[in-house]
């Protein structure tokens, strides 16, 4: 990161209070008296180009902007506020959303900063897997202004030799994966779908916004296991349970069978004793709109039929209207249901506490 002498800074707030708001103003005043160029609304009185296009014009050209999360910011984010009310907040959220979608996530602009710990729950849900300052004391405040100059305070001790390895401790990687990343990003999966009554058995669709790479995933697992998954090699969890900071919905995680892995681990002449398995998997937090009614009368008819078909389909974004493809549909029996507050960091689905990572490690018992 290149050192700045004065970057812009733009600050995304919200006037919970009147004494938050000074607490904002003072903020920004010590930034300013320290060379940083920090624009904040209180700073204009009326700008010539209006309030929307003013917000608009400050973030692009900011060198960064801090979001500072409190209840009334998350609030009107997320729409939890009368219709009418924190509509400064809520264009500037959209914008940021906007610019972090049209950058694929990868964020090295926008950051979170709260001024009390307990407000860390109230930083919006993109930004809470970026690193954030708590500036209630001057350490916080310090490593906030270093990086708004572009200065890493952390230097790297000189790099060493490697250790020998251990001549008698034999350990082995062995990746193994139904998950193709490339055609999984390119199709962009958007959940879960269920039907039921208009097939022999109930069906768990995958949403995907590309069809041409939906397709291709579920092909290429049918050129590997088959249209009869008969050693449940695909492996899907559906996962409940409330999760602070989410809206209410479960999980979705598609991966491997580890013991199904491990097999073909042994054939390949790896030992279980000496073999850690790369699981890869994909997941994502459903969000139902019907108070878990189809998620529910899915859950029965699977548990009535012991069976189900799993199958691609076409989300349309603009309509919402979701295609099943069952012509690409696989047979399958196994389909795990769990509950979040069951998984522990010795297990397959501790991707789930882990946030942002595409992959688990996994050492068979």
């Amino acid at each position: 990161m290149a050192q700045q002498e004065n970057p812009i800074v733009f600050i995304s707030y919200s006037q919970d209070s009147l004494s938050f708001a000074d607490q904002v103003l003072s903020f920004a005043n010590k930034l300013r008296r320290e060379g940083i160029d920090a624009i904040l609304d209180q700073y204009e009185e009326a700008p010539s180009e209006g309030w929307p296009r003013w917000m608009e014009n400050s973030i692009n050209r900011a060198d960064y902007v801090i979001v500072i999360g409190s209840k009334g910011y998350y609030d009107k984010i997320y729409g939890n506020v009368e219709l009418g009310k924190g509509r400064g907040v809520k264009w500037e959220g959209n914008l940021i959303y906007q610019k972090l979608y049209m950058s694929d996530t990868m964020n090295n602009k926008y950051i979170p900063v709260v001024f009390d710990e307990s407000d860390l729950e109230y930083i919006p849900i993109p930004l809470q897997g970026s690193t954030y300052y708590n500036i209630s004391n001057e350490n916080g405040y310090d490593r906030l202004y270093w990086r708004l100059r572009g200065i890493n305070t952390k230097e790297k001790p000189p790099l060493g030799k490697l250790r020998p390895l251990p001549e008698k401790e034999r350990k082995n990687l062995f990746i193994t994966s139904m998950i193709d990343i490339e055609a999984w990003n390119k199709a962009v999966w958007r959940g879960a779908g269920f039907v039921l009554g208009y097939m022999p058995l109930p069906a768990l669709l995958l949403p995907f916004v590309n069809e041409k790479y939906a397709i291709k995933i579920f092909e290429d697992w049918i050129k590997i296991i088959g249209r009869d998954d008969k050693k449940e090699d695909i492996r899907i969890a559906l996962v409940e349970g409330d999760v602070p900071g989410e809206t209410s919905g479960y999980y979705v995680v598609v991966g491997n069978n580890i013991d199904e892995a491990m097999k073909r681990a042994e054939k390949g002449g790896f030992s279980a004793d000496e073999t850690m398995i790369l699981n890869v998997s994909r997941i994502i937090r459903a969000n139902p709109r019907d108070n878990f009614q189809s998620f529910n009368y899915f859950k029965d008819a699977y548990h009535q039929y012991g069976e189900y078909m799993l199958m691609p389909a076409v989300l349309n974004e603009k309509t919402g209207e979701i295609k099943p493809l069952p012509q690409y549909g696989i047979h399958k029996k196994q389909l795990v249901y769990r509950h979040i507050s069951d998984i522990t960091e010795n297990d397959q689905d501790a991707i789930l506490l882990q946030k942002n990572k595409p992959f688990s490690l996994y050492k068979p018992k």
